[in-house]
């Protein structure tokens, strides 16, 4: 029988076979009835984020968040907030309705007001990770520049304290030792994968926001030590912990399993390791075979609070911007079959357990509603095609691709150059609920932009922060060849190689005509 064990979480340390799972939802309260199952459709991943905020958002005297529990008005604080706040990250990561980031500001702003700096009460070190993921993600949708502040502040608080060489030759302690020693009774502290990849993530979205390098060189710091001491290179499994004697747990769980495979894949776009790659394709994998029960995650052990979110998050992106879908999609969209069918009835909200009906017992928290929600987030209701993900660029015409240069910075300008492959040439596509596209460098993380919006022809394009506005939305349309016509939602101009073969030579924006110079391939 599968076995779901779950380390670190609120000072617990528990193991749970699916028989005790089981056991717990059967004595555990009323059960209510599934709604009709039916396969995912166009809208199922918007419904359930709304029914997800109809049974949990608050607006109150100018404060926005989110509920503890269905019947706990209380505002869900400091890391379980956190994790609720992840959920709505990943929706407008997925559309970029402009009403869904507003959210994320105000959700992030009350926050704060609620949890300020510093954060030395909270001896956990994940805990913190966890603030400051919500917090340097918001940042990357929102551009708050307050967020990415308090991110930087998290991570180097966490990493200041926790980062230990003295037992295994590094990394980040789960709670700090001298918080555990003050604990009753007294808790041996161990390193796990909560804390450390948690905290590797905001480091590598850290530097993706400011390209300091000593950001990348801590998140690199960390993977190396969690690639030697917590992950099993040969079959990709994530351990629980290893203690100051060196002792492994090797229990595992499909949070650590997403959170790793996360982390690998940012720094893959970042450094274009394939080694790293690999790694993640590998956790991704193993929690596929070894923590499903026919295919889809499952568990309702009462003392998980999130549970699927990091994994949806992980197999979610890992899928995405590697182009992926031929061996992942029917698997995601089983997962989020199970968990329309088991949705609660009165409120459209389906709990951790994905294959059993949703219970209906009123004292159930936010965050064990979160996962499935998040799975939903990632998971498009028809294959997508060949444009999502990450594409090297070139020109018809001239055989160039564009490039940005490496040149991190507002208004930097986006060249062409012979066709090389490095990470100046990766760009990200993602998509829109409009259909339109964002087009994001690798090696700078700035947008492809059109200045101003502008619908000036021969306009030289650049590159800016991340708005998701109209000038950095593109219609990408197939041609009967193969190419694609790439033009800009606020200029309507399409984009232009200027018939030049030259390195360097600028990427301008044109009235379409249809020419070779303005049909680009997509590599």
């Amino acid at each position: 029988m599968a076995k779901w064990t779950r380390f670190g979480q609120r000072r617990r340390s528990t193991f749970v076979t699916a028989c005790a799972v089981l056991l717990a939802l059967v004595s555990g309260g009323l059960v209510a009835t599934p709604q009709e199952a039916s396969a995912l459709g166009l809208g199922d991943a918007e419904a359930m984020y709304n029914a997800f905020n109809n049974a949990f958002l608050v607006r109150s005297g100018g404060d926005v968040y989110y509920k503890a529990a269905l019947n706990d008005g209380k505002p869900d604080g400091t890391w379980a907030g956190s994790l609720d706040i992840l959920g709505a990250e990943d929706a407008y990561e997925w559309t970029g309705d402009v009403a869904k980031k507003a959210l994320i500001n105000d959700l992030l702003t009350t926050w704060l007001k609620n949890t300020p700096p510093p954060w030395s009460w909270d001896g956990w070190n994940d805990d913190i990770g966890w603030f400051s993921l919500a917090l340097v993600r918001g940042y990357q949708l929102t551009g708050n520049a307050t967020f990415l502040a308090q991110a930087k502040y998290g991570f180097d608080y966490a990493y200041g304290r926790g980062w230990d060489t003295q037992y295994n030759g590094g990394g980040i302690w789960e709670e700090n030792p001298e918080y555990a020693a003050r604990e009753n009774p007294p808790r041996d502290p161990a390193k796990e994968p909560l804390s450390n990849d948690s905290l590797g993530k905001v480091a590598c979205m850290i530097y993706q926001s400011t390209h300091d390098a000593s950001y990348l060189t801590k998140c690199r710091q960390i993977y190396d030590w969690v690639w030697s001491h917590l992950y099993n290179a040969g079959n990709g499994q994530v351990y629980a912990r290893v203690d100051r004697s060196g002792n492994v747990n090797t229990s595992t769980a499909a949070y650590n399993q997403g959170t790793f495979a996360d982390f690998a894949n940012l720094i893959y776009e970042i450094t274009g390791d394939g080694n790293v790659y690999n790694d993640a394709k590998r956790a991704i994998d193993y929690a596929r075979n070894n923590l499903t029960v026919g295919g889809i995650f499952s568990n309702g052990a009462d003392y998980l609070n999130t549970w699927a979110d990091e994994m949806a998050r992980g197999a979610g992106h890992f899928v995405r911007d590697n182009r992926q879908w031929d061996d992942y999609y029917d698997w995601m969209v089983q997962n989020a079959n199970a968990i329309q069918a088991n949705r609660r009835t009165d409120l459209g909200i389906t709990w951790n357990a994905w294959d059993r009906p949703t219970s209906s017992d009123n004292k159930l928290t936010a965050n064990k509603f979160v996962s499935a929600m998040a799975w939903l987030q990632f998971t498009p209701a028809t294959r997508p095609n060949k444009i999502a993900g990450i594409h090297v660029i070139t020109n018809q015409k001239t055989s160039l691709a564009v490039d940005s240069a490496g040149t991190y910075g507002n208004g930097n300008g986006v060249v062409q150059w012979g066709t090389n492959f490095g990470q100046n040439q990766r760009w990200l596509f993602t998509q829109n609920s409009d259909t339109s596209w964002n087009i994001i460098n690798l090696s700078t993380w700035e947008a492809l932009d059109c200045p101003g919006g502008s619908a000036q022809d021969g306009l030289t394009m650049n590159q800016w922060q991340p708005s998701r506005d109209a000038n950095q939305r593109w219609w990408v349309d197939e041609q009967p060849d193969g190419t694609f016509k790439i033009w800009n939602q606020a200029s309507a101009k399409a984009l232009d190689g200027a018939s030049s073969a030259t390195n360097g030579a600028p990427l301008i924006q044109y009235a379409w005509n249809g020419e070779t110079q303005q049909r680009w391939i997509l590599q």
